[in-house]
């Protein structure tokens, strides 16, 4: 019961905090563009995100910042 409780503690810590949400927020937000809406709704077909990517080009990938998210989780316990 003990373990139970300082997890449910720390849960609440990190969902208090902010933080985390705040990475995973930013790690996703192309998902709240227009293309990404239309894929999340199951109406992005492959024609359409062709023409997209011919648009856009080469995308430059951003960092993930995994290890700041398990930094993050690891100081909550």
């Amino acid at each position: 019961m003990d373990t139970l409780a300082r997890g449910l503690r720390n849960a609440a810590k990190l969902i208090e905090d902010g933080s985390l949400d705040a990475l995973v927020r930013k790690r996703y937000q192309s998902f709240d563009s227009e293309i990404g809406a239309l894929i999340e709704a199951g109406k992005g077909d492959f024609e359409a995100l062709e023409k997209k990517v011919l648009e856009w080009g080469e995308p430059t990938v951003p960092s993930g910042k995994q290890e700041l998210a398990e930094i993050l989780f690891h100081s909550a316990l």
